[in-house]
């Protein structure tokens, strides 16, 4: 299996090449890309130190913050498989994903404490439990492990294209949720097409506001700002918060974000969208679900030719089709327009429908649609059936 380079050297190049120039803020506090690393870093030298390695997964339950950030990096630098949790499940779903994982670690957020002993209870792999914040009496303090860790410095592990680098769990609409399994090499291509095709010409100018959970698409988003040295901003808010989210943008002039079709819905319905400047964005990225042509027209309306949709699956990783600007317009009858459509294929991507036979489908022909490509995953996590179908 050919080796191919290792996610977390995304931050360790970028933290050489602009190592001064801030990586992230959250409120008043602002990491530089050399302090990213740095702790980075540090949390790897701290789990080597409690017996993870390469290959072991790490769960994390986890609003937005920084330490979660951290835990992705020091994951993808050992070669670990890192396991990011949406923070609205409840306990037992939280021990579904425990136990179907096999995660050795856990990072958790403060007030998740009943999601940890659910956990524990049901995964007899679970050795290291980690708070963020006031840890329990066994527990370590993530804080302390990189604060105790700090100044250590790592090679990222060597790994092959198919080594696993996150286990992106799926929503579970059809049953439990399935860990779709999301390379190294996977997600190579994922960050490069991401470049090309949603956000192309981004670079260390760039500003990116974070307005949806880091556990899914607004995880997927940060790899490439990270490429590129874009400062990403996290919103201190623990809900939503819409005046927030435009103050940040006219104060940091952020020029793109990440969001789904309800999150750009409230935001240009909102009346902070006439309050503060917004001209500096380029991109405004929604996908998950369809948007109504009408709220379409409001979003361009208000914000301009800055809209770009995608459709991709977690199994896809965001990279099945994509609407681009010159795609969004007002105008019906404009010939650029790709209305009621996913738009066009990403590039390096293919797309087709087939009959119940196996049988490709011509123009109009309606059947099961399929896609093929370097994006598209491995195989989900322990369920061979669910990769087979």
């Amino acid at each position: 299996m050919a080796h191919v380079a290792n996610l977390g050297r995304l931050l360790s190049d970028t933290a050489r090449l602009h190592g001064a120039r801030p990586g992230l803020r959250q409120g008043e506090r602002v990491w530089t890309w050399r302090q990213l690393d740095d702790r980075a870093n540090a949390l790897v030298a701290a789990l080597a130190e409690l017996g993870v390695g390469k290959g072991d997964r790490i769960l994390v339950m986890s609003r937005n913050c920084p330490q979660m950030l951290d835990s992705m990096w020091a994951a993808f630098k050992m070669g670990a498989v890192w396991v990011p949790a949406n923070y609205r499940l409840t306990p037992p779903e939280m021990a579904w994903l425990g136990e179907d994982s096999g995660a050795r670690v856990m990072v958790y957020d403060h007030g998740f404490n009943e999601h940890v002993d659910a956990v524990k209870a049901a995964s007899p792999a679970l050795q290291t439990v980690i708070a963020i914040g006031a840890a329990r009496p066994g527990e370590h303090g993530f804080d302390d492990l990189v604060d105790a860790h700090m100044g250590a410095s790592f090679d990222e592990a060597s790994v092959a294209y198919d080594d696993p680098a996150w286990f992106f769990y799926t929503s579970g609409t059809t049953g439990r949720s399935k860990g779709a399994v999301l390379t190294h090499g996977q997600m190579t291509f994922v960050v490069n097409n991401q470049l090309a095709d949603i956000m192309p010409g981004t670079t260390c100018e760039d500003v990116s506001l974070v307005v949806a959970p880091l556990s899914h698409g607004a995880g997927v988003q940060l790899l490439p700002q990270a490429s590129r040295g874009a400062m990403s901003i996290l919103p201190t808010s623990t809900r939503f918060d819409v005046e927030e989210c435009w103050r940040l943008v006219a104060q940091h002039r952020v020029t793109n974000m990440f969001t789904v079709p309800t999150i750009l819905k409230m935001m240009v319905e909102h009346p902070a969208v006439d309050r503060h400047d917004h001209s500096s964005l380029r991109y405004v990225v929604y996908a998950g679900a369809p948007m109504y042509r009408e709220d379409q027209k409001l979003a361009l309306n208000k914000l301009g030719q800055v809209l770009v949709q995608f459709f991709g699956l977690g199994e896809v990783t965001c990279n099945i089709t994509v609407m681009t600007p010159s795609m969004h317009t007002v105008d019906d009858d404009d010939p650029e327009a790709r209305i009621g459509t996913c738009g066009i294929p990403r590039t390096g991507m293919e797309i087709a429908a087939f009959d119940a036979a196996g049988r490709r489908l011509g123009p109009g022909e309606q059947g099961e649609l399929c896609t093929r490509g370097p994006a598209v995953f491995a195989g989900y996590h322990n369920n061979p059936q669910a990769t087979a179908e």
